[in-house]
């Protein structure tokens, strides 16, 4: 097999298993998502960074368009992959809003380390990492506004009682 037919395989690979977790994990709602709509329309926002990038690799790349996009086909899937850190979280004595922030936060890093690493390492232009971050900022804008309308007096599953001052001084 060619080694850009194997990179876009294994990217294919990757990107399909990172929407899957990430499906799987928004469906899970953690305390925050309970309507279908808005579980499709998080994964689409989750999933559109990925595509806008994969894109512009496509049509802007000369060389190494395959492995770079298998790279950044990994820093998803490890990205989605640490969203899984949100079980361990549970055994912290934070609330749930604090677990699924604290996953969300660890899974950002990692893609925008992993993201770095797969622009340093193809030697391209320190612009598409900046274009990628820009797009993130606007992906997670997206998710906190418009797909959750997440705000301290969100209710879901009780997780308001961490940010209403009457119900907190009721459990504590």
């Amino acid at each position: 097999m060619p080694a850009n037919t194997r990179n876009a395989v294994t990217a294919i690979i990757y990107f399909a298993v990172s929407v899957m977790i990430t499906a799987w994990f928004i469906e899970q709602k953690f305390g925050y998502v309970v309507i279908p709509d808005i579980i499709l329309l998080s994964n689409i926002v989750a999933a559109i960074k990925w595509v806008i990038i994969t894109i512009a690799a496509m049509v802007l790349l000369k060389e190494n368009k395959w492995i770079f996009i298998r790279r950044i086909a990994f820093a998803c899937l490890a990205g989605s992959c640490t969203m899984f850190s949100t079980y361990a979280f549970r055994f912290l004595p934070v609330s749930s809003w604090q677990q699924f922030t604290y996953a969300l936060t660890f899974a950002l890093l990692v893609m925008t380390v992993l993201f770095f690493k797969a622009v340093t390492d193809t030697r391209l232009s320190v612009k598409w990492f900046a274009a990628w971050l820009a797009i993130v900022i606007i992906s997670v804008i997206l998710q906190i506004k418009v797909v959750f309308h997440l705000h301290p007096s969100f209710v879901t599953n009780e997780v308001s009682q961490f940010f209403d001052s009457r119900k907190k001084s009721e459990i504590a």
